[in-house]
């Protein structure tokens, strides 16, 4: 199969804007975006999981409480039927900032705050007017035909509220059946659960509407398959034969994440449950297809976060919030607290030909399955971190193409290795979501070179100072070398502080490179040095970073035709 060339940018729908949305992105905004997208030749948007949150004060989108149901907090409340237009302003003083705000951050407690009691006043008028007779014969109709998903959902979402947490091990009603009887014999119980199937009723009709758009424009949204659900939520709830709650899933230590004790030594514990992969495979995978199909109706082309967790996942005898216990912990004193089991990669480690077999064996096989449940949708693996060698080749046989960070792409004599060598069915970009932008870590890189040859010439550093500095410079120059040799330029050329020349050198490479897709994020493209997350912490500024612009100002600044010529002149974006 021949793959397209496609210039993509990654824009999470939180980070949006448009003019009088309610402090966060919305489906209005990514209509303009998906507009701004096809006038500039950029053939994809790229999301981040778009699925319902709880309500975190800033909620990762990786900590869905569904699989499957949408997050209202993206709704439009333009078009929600029973709003009354004009909006009333956001008030000043509800509720309370929970995390420092601002015009370029997303405060979710009061973007939450105010929608729900837009949506709670709306949905009184839609659920009791003659006006709305026939939109609500059409949502009745809608529920009918939605299976079993939506009313788990909705339940779950009135027992959270009543109990005060997602966290349903502690609720005092434990059994599914017992759950959905107490809900179903309460009268507001069961007025809120209808509530919140409008709203997800409500999401899919916008949903539909951006991609009725998308496809007006030439633009593929791409979405995101999280590798896990969290614990939290109505899947574990309502199937919860279907998970391992014994193992939270995770990835191992590599060193990077210097700003978190716990991930630098343990390694990243998302609190996700494991799969029972034998339990799923007894009823052909249903979950995982209702979960495929699902997304498929809203994205062209979608990415496999974590592809590696489906040939194995590193998995911890412990949930997050036991993490701070285990900190000081050895490994020895780590096992005697778990019944002997320690972190380690599940089901088996690659230890021996035998292991590695059949990892590649249950890899293949399960991506197979995934595959068969939306035929014909784009497919990106992120297979980034502790990667076995048997995985790439096996993704691109399974045509799912995986990532190219180019600066991690060196070979054996120590050189970077050049775009026109990329397997066509890769996904190129110098930095995700859970990375700095590549600006930001440019001039990190040089201010490491420059610190470098100041220690050289500083007599009086302490010796194991000036030699840990002069270690470092020398492998920074030597990251920033092999970018300039990917860029085409010379040594001297790249030893410099970042700026547009750079810019412009360094992405006109990646786009020139033979991967089918090639993206970057937006505040690569826009000049914004701002970090979407830090893995491994939470709060801050984490999942919360706005666009400083709408899409119609964004359309006259010259990052947009710097795109779009370069998208034209790498032959991508046709």
């Amino acid at each position: 199969m021949l793959l397209q060339r496609m210039t993509g940018v990654l824009m999470p729908l939180f980070s949006m804007r448009r003019e009088g949305d309610c402090g966060i992105g919305d489906m209005m905004a990514l209509e303009e975006w998906v507009r701004w997208a096809g006038a500039h030749r950029v053939k994809f948007l790229q999301l981040l999981p778009v699925n319902a949150l709880g309500e975190d004060d800033a909620p990762s989108p990786y900590s869905a409480i569904s699989s499957v149901a949408l997050e209202p907090l993206y709704l439009s409340p333009e078009r929600v039927p029973g709003v009354e237009l004009p909006l009333p302003p956001v008030p000043v003083d509800l509720p309370p900032l929970q995390l420092p705000g601002g015009s370029d951050l997303v405060d979710y407690a009061r973007v939450r705050a105010y929608k729900r009691n837009l949506f709670n006043r709306a949905f009184t008028r839609f659920d009791s007017s003659e006006e709305f007779a026939d939109l609500r014969r059409e949502f009745d109709g809608w529920v009918q035909g939605q299976g079993s998903w939506l009313d788990d959902f909705a339940t779950f979402c009135v027992l959270s509220l009543t109990y005060s947490t997602t966290a349903w091990w502690h609720w005092p009603v434990q059994d599914p059946a017992a759950a959905r009887a107490l809900v179903n014999g309460c009268e507001q119980a069961c007025r809120q659960k209808r509530y919140r199937m409008w709203l997800q009723w409500l999401c899919a009709k916008e949903w539909a509407q951006v991609r009725r758009v998308a496809a007006e424009c030439g633009v593929l949204l791409m979405g995101d398959v999280p590798i896990g659900v969290s614990a939290a939520s109505a899947d574990v709830f309502f199937e919860r034969h279907l998970f391992d709650m014994g193992w939270s899933g995770g990835a191992p230590a590599e060193g990077n994440f210097a700003e978190d004790p716990f991930t630098a030594k343990w390694g990243q514990n998302w609190g996700i449950p494991l799969y029972r992969w034998d339990v799923m495979e007894r009823d052909g995978f249903a979950w995982w297809n209702r979960r495929v199909r699902k997304l498929a109706e809203i994205f062209g082309m979608y990415r496999i976060d974590h592809v590696l967790g489906f040939y194995r996942i590193y998995a911890f005898p412990w949930m997050p919030d036991r993490n701070p216990e285990f900190l000081p912990l050895d490994g020895d004193e780590a096992a005697a607290r778990c019944d002997g089991r320690r972190p380690g990669f599940r089901p088996r480690p690659d230890d021996t030909v035998e292991n590695r077999r059949a990892n590649l064996m249950q890899g293949d096989y399960l991506l197979r399955r995934l595959l068969q449940a939306a035929p014909g949708v784009l497919v990106i693996g992120e297979d980034l971190g502790c990667v076995p060698d048997y995985v790439r080749p096996d993704l691109s046989r399974l045509r799912i193409a995986g990532f190219k960070i180019p600066h991690w792409e060196i070979d054996a004599q120590q050189r970077i290795v050049k775009g026109n060598t990329y397997n066509p069915c890769s996904f190129a970009t110098y930095a995700t979501h859970d990375f700095p932008p590549i600006c930001n870590d440019w001039n990190d890189w040089y201010a490491h070179v420059q610190e470098g040859k100041a220690a050289a010439l500083d007599s009086t550093l302490a010796p194991n100072i000036r030699r840990e500095k002069l270690r470092v410079g020398r492998d920074c120059a030597r990251v920033l070398a092999w970018l300039g040799d990917y860029a085409g330029l010379q040594p001297e050329q790249a030893i410099v502080p970042w700026g547009p020349e750079l810019k412009d050198a360094l992405f006109r490479a990646l786009l020139e490179c033979r991967s089918a897709y090639a993206a970057l994020m937006w505040t690569e493209l826009f000049d914004v040095p701002v970090r979407l997350n830090t893995p491994g912490t939470e709060g801050g500024t984490n999942w919360r970073p706005r666009m400083p612009f709408t899409a119609a100002q964004a359309a006259s600044m010259p990052q947009s035709a710097w795109i779009a010529a370069l998208s034209g002149c790498s032959n991508r974006g046709e």
